[in-house]
């Protein structure tokens, strides 16, 4: 399959750094399917945790999957191909098991698409009497699983790290007798955290694990070539919030608090960055701010990564944890992106929902944050939050102005604020299970109101799809029966809904008209506490009281104490700061020894010199494009321990430049990058390189040359190409210089490009060279051949600078 008719073909190639390979062909077959694209599937953690955790076992080989783009679905259902992995290109439907990723409710048309591509019957009642693979699903959705319970034959509810292990035994034992699907599903709903819709209903006690350091982590995640959502590094410091926040879900489905001691932290980063050789790590948690020594990691991370120029960053921060010391620390490589999500604009209405900030600690944190140079900061809001009132949306407004005022009382300029608004989504098991979304139209006049209002401004503003919204909340807090409008939607033609490009709400208008489900009634639904609601099955540790009360104190303006400083009787035990009673047994002799520090002490003792490399991009490395060539280069001389040296300013990089660049999809035998490095070049520098780069990248020679010399855009202007062609072919050299390219609306003779072109049998040999303008060899091959560079095996063999004649670099 030639990718470069797809978009991002680097989505599809497999083969990156860190990706497992198993030859056992008796090994359990688990396919971990994200039901979203490369870009958004890679980013997420949770993947990452599993992939390790199955690999690790014996008996299992667990490959990736993701959801194919338009593009390739269409070409896939026209050529009659089945979704498959992208460690062995499986047939979906030849695994033993596939797991799918329940992160966001708009992901469910994608499972079934999945599903479908992978020649997969939806439901799984279709699946009893046949053998096709045990469709399970874990993730944040599971905690009401009735939406998708017609399609899935398992839902693990909670945190997979020891169950997925308790369910894998369970499957071989079940496989090495006479299988019977349905013993096999009768057997995992016994096993705690499993909920199966084929036995019957009953309470499913949400699974956690009890400590962060004794578990799993992967400290040597695959790297992709492609760029993704998030591009980075990332280490989850804790799980749970103590906060209480009362609309946010994840606040009470990750209870109990849990904290990753520094120690492990600080090893885990140190083996990622080896192992990665990213240029950033990012301290996940959903309550970064009150992880107890966050400050002192940050300075030890910075000393230790002193010379490499890796950033350390955090998510989302609660305004009243951010302090001066904490941005000087961070930005000491270098500032990254800085999000304050104050949720609601006035203080009433954060003591409805227990975000307990005021706006004092908000302007102060955005006063820091300007004092210490950033120029772009992030604001996250909500609307349609219970009690809310139009003062609360006008306050919106006025707080991010205000927010502009102190900028330019700190910077003596504007800077960039961006302000992000999202209808509130009723989700189950929080307080607010009970409430109903705000009416579709006030939402809508709501969120018109917003725009409006920043139009005119220097505020960017971007609001969340009110639709989208709405579906969100049907499929949170919907029953058995909103399958059937998923399914229904799907079959209208609903793909990647997630995504505002091919979302189109007259698909779930039809279903809704088809299936008679009233979407509105469902999202708007108020539940008196003493209604069963439908996900109440689903034990996630709150006691349903406790609920209840917070939902009275939000009614009454009262705010619920953190879970550090007091416990609030949730019904969650084994909290980390509640066992311990306060934070100080968290070991941090981390913090009583200076780190070792092997990196700068070589910037001290030994000069600079610049290295030309010259390396070979073949095979599927022709799909990578230069940007994404150079962050495979760069982060395997980080992980090669190259002693590179930083550029300066706010945004230090590896010294490192490229030869000019060449088109995805053309192989190339000799490329150049120039390196400015500590000391003299080591042949091992080359052994350690070829030993991470893949296939099809691979370093030739390396060679020392002088600073004086002129860079490689400056120098190279010819180049060699050798094309592969399907027929022979004879070419007049009057028609050659009679053909001409459009070039900037201007017509451009051929000949000012191409120096020479010899045929011989079924090959061309092509030479080209740079005038007053690039030589595209793109344009070239469809001027002679007429056809496109899609359509042709191109290689460049050689490039050429002039100096007495014409030599390579």
């Amino acid at each position: 399959m030639n990718l470069l008719y797809f978009e991002k073909p680097t989505r599809y190639i497999n083969k990156e750094i860190n990706a497992i390979h198993k030859k056992n062909k008796n090994l359990i077959k688990f396919a971990l399917c994200f039901p979203d694209i490369y870009e958004i599937g890679m980013s997420n953690l949770g993947l990452k945790i599993i992939y390790k955790i199955l690999n690790n076992h014996p008996d299992v080989y667990a490959e990736r999957v993701f959801s194919p783009w338009i593009d390739m679905q269409d070409y896939m259902r026209e050529h009659d191909i089945v979704l498959s992995s992208l460690e062995t290109k499986t047939p979906l439907n030849e695994f033993d098991i596939i797991g799918f990723s329940l992160q966001y409710e708009l992901s469910y048309t994608t499972v079934l698409n999945m599903l479908e591509l992978g020649r997969i019957p939806r439901r799984w009642q279709d699946r009893m009497k046949n053998k096709y693979p045990l469709i399970i699903a874990g993730g944040p959705c599971t905690v009401n699983p009735l939406p998708m319970s017609p399609f899935v034959d398992a839902f693990l509810v909670g945190e997979a790290e020891e169950a997925v292990l308790e369910f894998i035994d369970l499957y071989k034992q079940w496989k090495a007798s006479v299988p019977n699907r349905e013993d096999l599903l009768k057997a995992i709903s016994d096993i705690e955290g499993f909920y199966v819709p084929y036995a019957d209903k009953k309470s499913v006690k949400r699974r956690f694990i009890k400590d962060l350091d004794s578990t799993t982590f992967p400290v040597a995640p695959v790297v992709p070539y492609a760029k993704i959502v998030h591009d980075r590094c990332a280490i989850e410091v804790s799980r749970g919030c103590p906060s209480g926040c009362r609309f946010c879900q994840a606040g009470f489905i990750y209870r109990p608090l849990r904290l990753r001691s520094p120690q492990k932290i600080f090893e885990i980063a140190k083996e990622s960055i080896k192992n990665t050789g990213y240029e950033e790590l990012s301290l996940m948690s959903f309550s970064i701010g009150q992880y107890p020594y966050l400050t002192e990691l940050i300075k030890i991370l910075n000393q230790y990564f002193q010379g490499k120029a890796v950033a350390v960053s955090l998510p989302s921060i609660r305004a009243d944890k951010v302090t001066r010391e904490l941005l000087q620390d961070i930005k000491s490589v270098r500032k990254t992106g800085f999000t304050i999500a104050p949720e609601a604009a006035t203080e009433r209405l954060r003591r409805v929902i227990n975000k307990k900030l005021s706006n004092e600690d908000i302007e102060r944190a955005c006063g820091f944050l300007f004092e210490e140079g950033w120029q772009n900061i992030k604001l996250y809001f909500m609307i349609g939050l219970p009690t809310e009132t139009d003062e609360d949306i006008e306050e919106i407004v006025n707080l991010a102005k205000k927010i502009i005022k102190i900028a330019k009382l700190y910077t003596k300029k504007f800077v960039e604020i961006n302000v992000t608004v999202s209808p509130f989504i009723p989700k189950p098991h929080t307080p607010f299970q009970w409430s109903g979304q705000i009416g579709f139209k006030d939402m809508i006049g709501k969120l018109g109101f917003l725009k409006g209002s920043f139009q005119k401004s220097r505020i960017h503003y971007k609001g969340h799809n009110p639709e989208m919204s709405l579906l969100e909340a049907v499929f949170s807090r919907g029953d058995e029966k909103i399958g059937n409008l998923i399914e229904k939607a799907w079959l209208n033609g609903e793909r990647l809904s997630a995504w505002s490009d091919f979302f189109d709400f007259n698909r779930w208008l039809m279903a809704m008209e088809k299936t008679g489900i009233d979407c509105f009634e469902y999202a708007q639904k108020q539940y008196s506490l003493d209604d069963k609601l439908p996900w109440s099955f689903i034990d996630t540790g709150i006691n349903n009281e406790f609920l209840k009360k917070e939902f009275h104190k939000a009614l009454n303006l009262e705010q619920t104490s953190d879970c550090t400083m007091k416990c609030s009787g949730c019904g969650v035990l084994q909290c980390h700061f509640l066992q311990s009673n306060n934070s100080d047994s968290i070991s941090s002799e981390i913090f009583k020894t200076p780190v070792a520090n092997n990196y700068s002490s070589k910037q001290e003792e030994h000069t600079i010199t610049t290295v030309r490399f010259c390396h070979a991009k073949t095979g599927l490395m022709k799909y990578l494009s230069q940007l994404e060539l150079s962050g495979l280069i760069t982060r395997a001389l980080r992980m090669a321990e190259i002693p590179f040296v930083l550029s300066h300013g706010f945004h230090p990089k590896p010294e490192i430049s490229f030869g000019p660049s060449l088109s995805v999809g053309i192989e190339s035998e000799k490329e150049y990058f120039d390196l400015k490095i500590y000391g003299a070049l080591k042949n091992e520098y080359i052994e350690r390189l070829n030993s991470i780069l893949p296939d099809g990248l691979k370093i030739i020679i390396a060679r020392e040359i002088s600073s004086e010399i002129p860079s490689l855009n400056s120098f190279i202007k010819r180049y060699k190409y050798i094309v592969d062609l399907e027929d022979k072919l004879q070419l007049d050299k009057s028609f050659i210089e009679s053909l001409t390219i459009k070039r900037n609306e201007k017509t451009v003779f051929l000949k000012d490009f191409l120096e020479e072109i010899q045929i011989n049998d079924r090959q061309a040999c092509i030479i080209v060279r740079d005038g007053t303008q690039n030589a595209r060899v793109s344009e070239i091959v469809e001027a002679v051949f007429c056809k496109s560079l899609k359509d042709l095996k191109i290689k460049r063999v050689a490039m050429y600078g002039y100096e007495g004649g014409w030599i390579e670099p």
